[in-house]
């Protein structure tokens, strides 16, 4: 009955995987009018200004379709949405690519009557300090009488030409030029959109926002896999039909292996980076039982399944699996992380080929006394393990991840961790350390790999071996992952595609349940330490502050919501209950 039940889940999940489009199955809680009202009069009257909501996905999505809908704004619209593009596009290819799409659809020549007046104003401008009748004088007087097809020409158009021309592509490219272009149609159109339908459904998904999130609000779908402390499940949110991993943790199990704090750290640093090359927290929420955190969904598996699979990875794939782990650790660097538990399970591929790294658990910050080994033996640095004269443990910093990096691409090369190895443990044990662990960790110390020729060229054995040096200072990366990124074992690696996430996959993995069956993952057992374990009022006051919602991800679900209902012409709405709840999947 067990494998039944695991093939029909299986059966579940997989169908879930391939549907095309949002599917609900609960409606949106919309506020009534009162409670919204309520909400609305909580805010600063400067919240609900057009410009300062249009910061924000969702709004700017809202007003967008406003003015395409209602208005005859329509192209200065398309091309504020355009400068939004070019600021998330990176690298002068991509840039310059787009920069001069951009001057061929919108551009012109002739320059507007007042354009000096627009240039002497700017920083009035910039900083909101126009009253009302300044703006609307400013717009017929100037957006709308140039020769280009947003109405702008002039000094402020022929600095960006000049510049696409010269080659030079800054962030800040089209600001000026988009403050102004925008201004003209909220000047235009703002009064309009406050009045409408539309400005009404964003008030409402703004209030939904910053309501708690339960786990009613989630659907489950079979596990993928087990950490320390629960279960790993795919699901779907209810009212959007979006589809997430949910990483459950009891709180009994954390209190019994007195893992709070590490709790916290996970949670606080994954809503603290923002990466395309990490899992992303959407969600994060607490019951009186559990703890959840609601995740980018990978459906591809991790990089040590693919392993078991293939052997070895090539090239291609090597680099590209790499590449991106560089990146996100870079991205957990620069918030002043260190990860700590870099290894193939902890690199995830979603259904596009992508990998992410996952299960931040052990990720803290970097601090002048930070010590002590953690992660996994065989991954882990050297300076994890070393004591000074007076036998303490020595403190480390983001060094660290490089040296499991170096482990781990070592092992996409070959097949083998260099200290996970025969080889590692036949020389632990020939200095005298007979058991597994000591032996390993003194190879971690002392051994300098040899590299098989037959798997590594003479490019792969350099980055590896400068990746595992002992010394910290030395070793490759010590000053970032831009000395990584020179190394010459990487130089067929487009970098421009692989940190603007447009590099597509060497390989995209089957839609299929790419994760251990539910009988290997198996579940967690109830034994006496468990059921004697009580939680206390202090126990739960530990995560008085876990709840948490992304908001960037709320909206980015919102919009994709709205673009779908958009595109079918009707209203998404779950089908008519058979009984059960939204967490019964047919």
């Amino acid at each position: 009955m067990e494998e039944l039940q695991d093939a029909i889940e299986d059966a579940q999940y997989v169908n879930a995987m391939s549907d095309e489009g949002p599917k609900p199955s609960k409606e949106w809680p919309y506020p009534d009018k009162p409670t919204l009202d309520a909400w609305k009069s909580s805010k600063s009257k400067d919240f609900w200004a057009v410009e300062k909501l249009c910061e924000q996905g969702m709004p700017l999505y809202m007003f967008s379709r406003y003015v395409k809908e209602e208005t005859q704004s329509s192209t200065e619209m398309m091309f504020i949405e355009d400068c939004c593009r070019y600021r998330r596009l990176y690298g002068n290819v991509a840039r310059g690519a787009h920069c001069k799409q951009m001057l061929e659809v919108f551009g012109g020549s002739s320059p507007p009557d007042s354009v000096d007046m627009l240039e002497s104003n700017l920083e009035r401008l910039t900083h909101g300090d126009y009253e009302p009748a300044e703006i609307e004088k400013m717009t017929s007087e100037t957006v709308g009488k140039g020769s280009t097809c947003i109405g702008l020409g002039g000094p402020l158009w022929d600095a960006v030409t000049k510049s696409v021309a010269d080659g030079n592509f800054p962030d800040n490219l089209w600001d000026k030029v988009d403050e102004v272009v925008f201004t003209g149609i909220v000047g235009k159109t703002g009064s309009g959109f406050a009045n409408s339908h539309l400005f009404e459904k964003m008030m409402q998904f703004l209030y939904l926002q910053e309501a708690r999130v339960e786990e009613e609000d989630f659907a489950l779908f079979r596990v993928l896999g087990r950490g320390g402390f629960g279960l790993v499940n795919g699901c779907k949110k209810c009212t959007s039909g979006k589809l997430y991993a949910m990483k459950v943790m009891n709180k009994k199990r954390v209190k019994m292996k007195r893992s709070e704090q590490l709790t916290l750290n996970e949670r606080v640093a994954l809503a603290a980076v923002d990466s395309a090359f990490v899992v992303n927290l959407k969600y994060a929420f607490v019951s009186e039982v559990d703890l959840f955190l609601i995740l980018d969904l990978m459906t591809g598996g991790d990089l040590s399944f693919h392993l078991s699979q293939k052997q070895k990875f090539t090239k291609e794939e090597s680099q590209y699996y790499a590449a991106r782990i560089m990146l996100g650790c870079q991205a957990l660097h620069d918030k002043n992380y260190v990860y700590r538990d870099l290894k193939p399970e902890n690199i995830l591929m979603g259904d596009d080929g992508k990998v992410k790294i996952t299960d931040l658990g052990l990720a803290c910050q970097i601090t002048p006394t930070l010590h002590g080994a953690a992660g996994t033996r065989g991954y882990w640095a050297p300076e994890m393990l070393r004591r000074d004269k007076k036998g303490k443990k020595m403190p480390y910093g983001h060094c660290v991840d490089w040296w499991s990096f170096g482990c781990m691409l070592a092992e996409f090369i070959s097949g083998v961790c260099p200290f996970r190895s025969e080889a590692a443990l036949k020389y632990g044990q020939s200095k005298g350390k007979q058991e597994k662990e000591k032996a390993i960790d003194l190879a971690t110390l002392e051994m300098e790999p040899e590299w098989d020729p037959e798997s590594f060229d003479a490019d792969a054995a350099d980055i590896c071996a400068k990746l595992l040096i002992k010394d910290e200072k030395k070793r490759l990366g010590w000053g970032g992952c831009n000395e990584i990124m020179d190394h010459p074992w990487f130089k067929e690696v487009n970098w421009e595609m692989i940190i603007s996430d447009r590099q597509e996959p060497p390989y995209i993995p089957p839609k299929d349940v790419n994760a251990a069956s539910q009988s290997e993952i198996g579940q967690f057992s109830e034994d006496k330490t468990f059921k004697k374990t009580t939680l206390e009022d202090k126990d739960h006051d530990v995560y008085k502050k876990w709840n948490w919602t992304n908001p960037r991800s709320f909206q980015s679900e919102v919009i994709e919501f709205l673009m779908y209902e958009k595109t079918t012409g009707r209203p998404l709405t779950p089908p008519k209950a058979q009984g059960g709840g939204c967490c019964t999947i047919s």
